[in-house]
């Protein structure tokens, strides 16, 4: 018998079997469509018994499993990449791949022996994303990198089961909160206080840690590398907050008078980027990149066109970039007071260039946000105000509008966000609000 260009599939031999006209018939009818048949001719009475039928094997194995197997082109076996729990599901997996030889785009599935390391996968999937930013590419090279090939990186991505993708997962977790408690009680050792970093306890990054095999793992069974995906943990894509630790956001938001107290401390050629921060809602890299060009006092009221971010890679290198998203490619109308101030700044310390970057170094480059962070705490501490991020102005910038009666589509189109979830992120209840609001309630009532 001449070697089978596809594959027969074994089924039940309790099966109904088909008469021989029956059978005839389907042979024929394969043989017009051009699909090889295994035999040399309609099957017999006792092929009839065994109930063969096209496109290849299921078998139960003794585990009460199921594998699926299909014969090649060369007329060598080759099984699925893993077993299957129902043979309604094994046989499914061959009708995949009778469809994807009809189609012509069939390919012979990989033994977990041949499938590449998870690792070696991921970092594939990482260099091909189609749409991710540099940046966020570094980002996901670095959670590879710490997170994912110590461990589950060096397993193989066929070999990877749900079991063992949730013990990776709970073991990263403990690493991440055992390492976060030794740099709290170092940092207390020293007679410092906590960052608001620094009372993180490792769930951000396990969440993060966490999508990414999800993602690239949905594209390896797209691949036929794995018949499901194995990241199927509910819940941990999105990481818990460190109850008890963190203070409060209401907390963190600084009041109009405490902005200006910050800005005042800081380095003269930074002061106004504190403000347009709080007042404007510009994002750091946003800020970072606005050159001479992208501002215009003359218009009233004076406004700045957002048109590209600052990123900075691991490496030190500085990107200048389309801003996050198409949303953030917007103009934003400054109050007076800001952009009296603003003029200020660039009379003093910007070149009359276009180019000219609006906040720089003294010598003209862009600065290190690291250092720009640093400096930021320096000045909170002599104002004496709460020790808060840089960027957690721009949750005050989103605070200030809304209770100067923005709507959320208008706080949308000023921040920037492209979606209402994202908007809400940085909308928060002031302290003290509550008791503003009751009292303005109680006035009503009384007018009423």
């Amino acid at each position: 018998m001449s070697n089978p260009s596809f594959f027969v599939i074994n089924e039940d031999a309790n099966e109904p079997a088909r008469d021989d006209e029956e059978g005839r018939v389907a042979h024929a009818q394969l043989s017009v469509q051009g699909v090889p048949v295994v035999g040399d001719g309609p099957p017999t009475s006792r092929r009839r018994r065994r109930s063969r039928r096209v496109f290849g094997s299921v078998e139960r194995l003794p585990s009460g499993r199921f594998r699926a197997r299909v014969v090649g082109p060369d007329g060598k076996y080759l099984s699925a990449p893993t077993t299957f729990t129902s043979r309604t599901d094994a046989s499914l997996w061959v009708d995949v791949q009778h469809a994807d030889l009809v189609r012509g785009a069939w390919k012979a599935p990989l033994k977990r022996s041949a499938s590449p390391s998870v690792s070696a996968y991921v970092e594939q999937w990482i260099v091909e994303h189609p749409n991710a930013r540099e940046s966020t590419k570094e980002l996901y090279r670095g959670l590879l990198q710490t997170c994912i090939t110590p461990t589950l990186g060096r397993a193989g991505v066929g070999s990877l089961t749900a079991a063992s993708v949730r013990l990776w997962h709970h073991q990263l977790g403990e690493r991440l909160a055992a390492d976060a408690e030794h740099r709290r009680a170092a940092l207390a050792a020293r007679g410092r206080t906590g960052s608001v970093a620094s009372v993180r306890d490792g769930a951000t990054r396990q969440a993060q840690a966490y999508r990414l095999p999800g993602a690239a793992m949905s594209t390896a069974v797209t691949d036929g590398l794995l018949a499901s995906n194995p990241c199927t943990i509910r819940g941990t894509a999105t990481p818990r907050r460190a109850v008890g630790r963190s203070r409060p956001v209401a907390e963190r938001l600084l009041s109009s008078v405490q902005v200006a107290d910050a800005a005042a401390t800081m380095p003269p050629r930074y002061r106004v980027l504190v403000l347009m921060a709080a007042w404007s809602g510009l994002r750091q890299g946003e800020l970072l990149a606005l050159t001479r060009a992208d501002v215009d006092l003359d218009e009233k009221p004076a406004r700045v066109m957002v048109r590209k971010a600052v990123r900075r890679a691991d490496s030190g290198q500085v990107r200048v970039a389309v801003p996050k998203t198409a949303s953030s490619v917007r103009a934003v109308v400054l109050p007076d007071p800001l952009a009296v101030a603003l003029g200020e700044h660039l009379e003093q310390f910007v070149s009359v260039e276009p180019a000219a970057l609006v906040f720089s170094t003294g010598t003209g480059t862009t600065p290190a946000r690291s250092n720009l962070g640093a400096t930021w705490r320096r000045a909170c501490f002599k104002a004496g105000v709460p020790q808060v991020r840089l960027h957690d102005l721009r949750h005050v910038a989103q605070v200030f509008a809304a209770e100067a009666g923005a709507t959320l589509p208008e706080l949308m189109a000023r921040l920037g966000h492209a979606t209402p979830a994202a908007a809400m992120v940085y909308l928060h209840a002031r302290s003290g609000r509550d008791a503003q609001l009751t009292a303005a309630l109680a006035q009503r009532m009384i007018g009423e």
